[in-house]
């Protein structure tokens, strides 16, 4: 693994016999490499160096987001950031809504508990404050000392982990699944989610998928370098011309239900939805230590921290595995933590509402649809124009 804890890319795709095709594979790579950091910076920079009106201001509205309204009047938006300046999407969709008084709910998607983050952040909280004044930020932090970082920082923050929005509708035990597998591994192609860490399971399940992290002949060589480890090891994926396809979420409970133990073996991310997928499938989790508040609704009893080594993972999800706990006590115990959480933030969201004038009474139930249709994602055009004509078609929720 690298300094960061992340895998190295030899420790993704395997060891590779042929000269040419490992000199292809690190073509392609650096190649892709160079694209997405000039891309990264583009995104990085461009909304920020933007004039607040006139022809050129427009030039960041093919920009990307999730973005999800749960009111709109008054205007209440939900939104993932993320990456090293984490307020560009932000500031792409709030230029084309900054007539209106809007409040943003931002998640991030990617842990804050990185100085380095928070320091830019600070000031670019500054800078929208004095552009958009119209606008009010409030991050829902996945951990206590993300909120404590972003309050320094000069932003408002409340604790509010965004596994809170994983459906337990979806992500249920099936009681006539039989157990196939020791543990399932639900993990893109990356270096950051350390795939080998499982490779000394006996039976293993991935769900995995490519969101372009490495150009396609890695995704083919990592994919490989999976179907490779044992035969007792399986993608649960479809796979077409060496690449995986994606599985509806229904289709990922059902891998889930076929194994004993669920696995997060990344160093950092978010708080790492599929953590709580497993959670409320009845799984036990184990873990490897980590930044970004995925562990906010583990138990001891169920859910083991390991160190980042295959042997220890291996140790750990047999220790669960023979535990055998029902997987309704699992799913219910967590459903009691979360449902405490999303009361409180309910609450919050009724008093926010009443404080910007909205007509409608209290929040009487969870406003939040899941984690899929909260993700969709579009341009900041495209997401400001439908706002803005659904906001003159019907008021409030």
């Amino acid at each position: 693994m690298d300094k960061d804890g992340h895998e190295t890319f030899e420790e993704m795709v395997g060891p590779i016999d042929s000269a040419l095709e490992r000199f292809w594979l690190m073509t392609a790579r650096h190649a892709s490499q160079r694209l997405g950091r000039l891309k990264f910076v583009a995104a990085k920079r461009l909304p920020f160096a933007l004039p607040l009106s006139g022809p050129l201001s427009h030039l960041d509205s093919g920009i990307r987001l999730a973005a999800y309204v749960l009111s709109h009047d008054p205007l209440l938006i939900y939104t993932p950031i993320g990456g090293e300046r984490p307020l560009n999407s932000v500031v792409a969709i709030g230029r084309r809504l900054a007539s209106r008084r809007a409040v943003f709910l931002l998640m991030p998607s990617w842990t804050l508990e990185r100085p380095h983050v928070v320091a830019k952040l600070g000031r670019d909280l500054a800078w929208y404050r004095e552009s958009f004044s119209l606008h009010e930020l409030i991050f829902l932090c996945n951990t206590q000392e993300e909120r404590r970082l972003v309050t320094a920082a000069g932003g408002t923050a409340i604790f509010s982990n965004h596994n809170l929005m994983v459906s337990e509708d979806i992500f249920r035990p099936l009681p006539d699944i039989s157990v196939e597998f020791d543990a399932v591994y639900n993990g893109r192609i990356s270096h950051t989610k350390r795939h080998h860490l499982a490779f000394d399971i006996e039976r293993l399940a991935h769900i995995t998928f490519s969101i372009g992290e490495l150009p396609r002949a890695g995704d083919r060589a990592f994919i490989r370098r999976l179907q490779a480890q044992s035969p007792l090891h399986r993608i649960a994926n479809p796979i077409v011309n060496g690449l995986t396809g994606w599985l509806a979420p229904q289709e990922v409970n059902r891998v889930y239900n076929q194994a004993a133990v669920g696995l997060c073996l990344s160093a950092a991310e978010g708080a790492m939805c599929s953590s709580m997928e497993y959670l409320m499938a009845g799984l036990p989790v184990v873990s490897t230590p980590s930044l970004g508040g995925r562990d906010v609704f583990f138990d001891p009893d169920y859910c083991i921290i390991a160190e980042p080594d295959p042997a220890a993972i291996r140790r750990a999800v047999e220790t669960l595995r023979d535990r055998a706990i029902p997987h309704d006590e699992i799913r219910n115990r967590t459903l009691a933590k979360v449902r405490a959480q999303r009361e409180e933030l309910t609450v919050f969201l009724s008093d926010l509402l009443k404080r910007m004038g909205s007509s409608q009474p209290p929040l009487t139930q969870w406003p939040f649809p899941g984690t899929r249709t909260l993700r969709r994602w579009a341009t900041a055009r495209q997401h400001a124009d439908e706002i803005t004509t659904l906001g003159t078609a019907r008021k409030g929720f």
